[in-house]
């Protein structure tokens, strides 16, 4: 009985936690999944009958919700403080590269004989393709040779081909994805993964790029595009390591949508589609059927 009164305890230690309390969100991750071993029982005690774990069960409910919720709302005010930092930087940049008004003539008014000279000067048909040259310039010559003609190609496009786009490795790329995901930057792993399933779709790590995919999307709520993303994950591979999870979390993400019977539906294919599924994925699979009302 003490374990079970405890656990309220421990997961409103996880969720208030500080980022001083909390030496990264890594070291989160590790103590929410132990915390799961700890709900499984309580789980268990829920399907006994045991009126103490319902009571607790739909607390613990209620706290998922609150986190989601909490969650999503801080990615949306780091993603609109980052736009206001990139839109400031852009404005800077340009106010150091704004080239200095050219001197006009006192009355503020253009050189009509300037332009005159320059329209004359040109034919319509060559307009483009003539360099500039002033007749009373001694050295206009040695001047537009040294500027070149206006409009004339440049090296990169007069037969020089230009250098191909790097393209990155895989492993590296996925990486990096998955450690932005740990850390919470939940938009750049969502770019990442993006990135990495259009360019290598046949990949060995393709589905469970998908599946950590549809993780950015869940985590934030947007239980359409993690539906989506874990529908891509089982196809690209139907028995792949994360293949169970994607069931599962797609079960979760139609339950999210309002979609009961659904996700019911879809977590009844678990035990034929996964039969050598691990002891973890059964045993999420079986919470996922009892937040659903499954049973």
């Amino acid at each position: 009985m003490m374990k079970t009164l405890s656990l309220p305890v421990l997961l409103a230690a996880l969720v208030l936690a500080s980022p001083a309390q909390a030496q990264s969100r890594r070291e989160l991750a590790e103590r929410i999944d132990a915390t799961e071993v700890r709900i499984g029982e309580l789980e268990d005690q829920f399907m006994a009958g045991d009126p103490v774990a319902e009571t607790l069960m739909r607390r613990l409910d209620e706290m998922e919700y609150q986190l989601r919720e909490l969650t999503s709302e801080s990615e949306r005010l780091a993603f609109e403080n980052r736009q206001l930092r990139q839109q400031i930087e852009a404005l800077e940049a340009r106010q150091m590269t704004a080239p200095t008004a050219p001197d006009t003539p006192a009355d503020g008014l253009v050189d009509d004989e300037a332009v005159a000279w320059m329209q004359d000067g040109l034919d319509e048909t060559d307009a483009d393709n003539v360099a500039v040259v002033d007749p009373d310039d001694p050295y206009a010559e040695a001047r537009a040779a040294a500027t070149g003609v206006l409009g004339a190609p440049s090296d990169e496009e007069d037969g020089m081909p230009l250098s191909p786009a790097e393209t990155r490795d895989p492993a590296e790329l996925f990486a990096e994805a998955h450690g932005q995901l740990l850390d919470g930057d939940f938009d750049g792993a969502q770019s990442g993964f993006e990135t990495f399933v259009n360019e290598n779709p046949d990949h060995t790590l393709s589905g469970q790029a998908w599946y950590w995919l549809g993780e950015t999307f869940f985590v934030r709520s947007d239980f359409a595009e993690a539906a989506d993303a874990y529908i891509a994950a089982l196809r690209a591979q139907p028995r792949g390591e994360k293949a169970p999870d994607s069931l599962v979390r797609l079960a979760a993400s139609l339950n999210g949508m309002g979609r009961q019977a659904d996700a019911c539906a879809t977590l009844g294919r678990f035990s034929g589609q996964f039969p050598d599924a691990s002891a973890a994925a059964r045993a999420r699979a079986r919470r996922e059927s009892v937040r659903a009302g499954c049973e």
